[in-house]
């Protein structure tokens, strides 16, 4: 397993007045949804159904899908472990930058690991015949892939099936979700998140979507009850619901716009454009993690230290957007370390 992931404020013991390190839609934290798993406590008290029957029925039933499309997983990490190991010493082509936990997977289940930086991707690239894992948008630099592009991809490279991750598919309008694609395309793998989208990361709820065939032969690798009772009742109750709950994602984006363009009067930051609701800053001095380490230290922030996604180098950071008054903290913070190391 990477150590150095986001949300790490259990290894600080200073209090975090706002944690910028994790792509979570801060506005999701639900009164509602606390009260429901307080009322469904009892079920702890027995096994959970094995594949998590009854939220797959809802998911399909969400999707306009069928369930045999379906496989639910405890987040979408387990996901990406269950695929690795269906495709066991298999080929693996990672996109990157990007999630770090597709190449431990691809290591766990060793697979022959090759990297595609994403500035040399086109939709005329040619694969050799294993797995191509894309993250859509992806994480950490926002940037997205769009539909005729991938389209594009699966057609040319029939013998490569392509795992996207559409983890942060709610966290942008530049591009809409390849569902559509599921049914056209049989080398296509679609990871989804209900955790990032929803705020329930502590909860560990994904799923996989992909044709009958695909889905029965990874779920072959599955163990049972990996989706907890009080997940499956939770993630039942959101999907009945999600409307509520998911970031209105153009207020969203242009806070993200405000927040970035005053980042970017700060001298000594170099911000890096992005899609999505969160964005890279490179750093024209100082490393990532002793501005980390500082911005802790002197004034309770957190952000992500992107030094350890695979192409980037010790001078890059990635920060979520956050409320207007919690940005300014950091804007105030990042200002007064750029005057002290200027």
């Amino acid at each position: 397993m990477l150590h150095g992931h986001g949300d790490d404020a259990y290894l600080y013991t200073h209090p975090i007045k706002a944690n910028f390190s994790t792509n979570i839609w801060y506005g999701g934290k639900s009164e509602e949804l606390k009260a429901f798993i307080q009322a469904n406590w009892d079920k702890i008290h027995a096994y959970p159904e094995p594949a998590a029957e009854s939220l797959c029925d809802l998911i399909a039933q969400d999707l306009a899908i069928k369930p045999d499309q379906v496989l639910a997983s405890n987040g979408a990490t387990e996901a990406f472990y269950l695929i690795a190991q269906a495709f066991h010493s298999k080929s693996s082509t990672i996109i990157i930058p990007t999630f770090a936990e597709y190449e431990d997977a691809c290591l766990v289940n060793k697979h022959q690991l090759k990297y595609l930086n994403w500035a040399e991707l086109e939709a005329t690239t040619l694969f050799a015949e294993g797995l191509v894992w894309l993250c859509n948008p992806n994480n950490p630099d926002g940037r997205v892939v769009e539909k005729t592009f991938l389209k594009s991809l699966l057609t040319n490279n029939p013998k490569s099936t392509f795992v996207v991750d559409e983890a942060y598919i709610d966290f942008t309008d530049a591009i809409s979700s390849a569902i559509d694609l599921i049914d056209e395309y049989q080398n296509l793998i679609l990871v989804k998140s209900l955790t990032k989208n929803f705020s329930i990361p502590g909860l560990r709820l994904g799923y996989l979507i992909s044709n009958k065939d695909m889905v029965q032969n990874i779920r072959f690798f599955k163990p049972p009850w990996t989706v907890n009772s009080i997940a499956i009742e939770a993630g039942k109750y959101i999907l009945q619901r999600k409307q509520s709950f998911l970031p209105p994602v153009k207020q969203y984006k242009s806070d993200q716009k405000k927040f970035s363009e005053k980042l970017a009067q700060i001298p000594g930051l170099k911000i890096w454009p992005s899609k999505t609701s969160y964005f890279l800053i490179e750093l024209e001095k100082s490393s990532a993690s002793e501005l980390k380490n500082d911005l802790i230290t002197e004034f309770g922030l957190l952000i992500r230290d992107a030094s350890n996604f695979r192409g980037l180098s010790d001078r890059f950071i990635r920060v979520a957007t956050l409320s207007e008054d919690k940005n300014q903290l950091l804007i105030d913070a990042l200002t007064q370390w750029s005057k002290s190391n200027s």
